[in-house]
C-alpha cells in the first residue's frame, strides 16, 4: 500500500481539525455552565430582593390593622401577661359559683 504525502498530510489536517472541534465544544460547553449559573444567581437574588419587599409590606400591614383594632404595639404587649397561656379557671383551682 503506497500513500501519497497529501493523504498523510490531510489526514493530520483532520485530526488536527477533530481535536480542535472537541476543545472548542468543550469550551462551548464550560461557558454555558458558568452562564447557567450567572442566570439562576441573579434569580436568586431576584427572588430573595423580592420576598424581602413583599415581607416588609406585610409587616406594615399587619402593624396598620393592629392600629385600626387598637391592639397595643409589640412592645406594649409584651408587658401585658398573655392571657391566652393561661390555664383555664378549673385548672387553676378558682371555682365561679353561680
Amino acid at each position: 500500500m503506497n500513500t501519497s504525502p497529501i493523504a498523510g498530510l490531510a489526514l493530520g489536517a483532520l485530526i488536527i481539525t477533530l481535536a480542535g472541534c472537541e476543545a472548542a465544544e468543550e469550551s462551548a460547553q464550560r461557558l454555558q455552565e458558568k452562564a447557567e449559573q450567572a442566570v439562576q444567581e441573579v434569580a436568586r437574588e431576584a427572588v430573595s430582593d423580592t420576598v424581602q419587599a413583599f415581607n416588609k409590606q406585610v409587616d406594615e400591614a399587619q402593624q396598620a390593622a393592629e392600629e385600626l383594632l387598637g391592639r397595643p404595639k409589640d412592645n406594649e404587649a409584651a408587658a401585658e401577661p398573655d392571657r391566652d397561656n393561661e390555664a383555664p379557671a378549673e385548672l387553676r383551682g378558682d371555682r365561679i359559683e353561680t
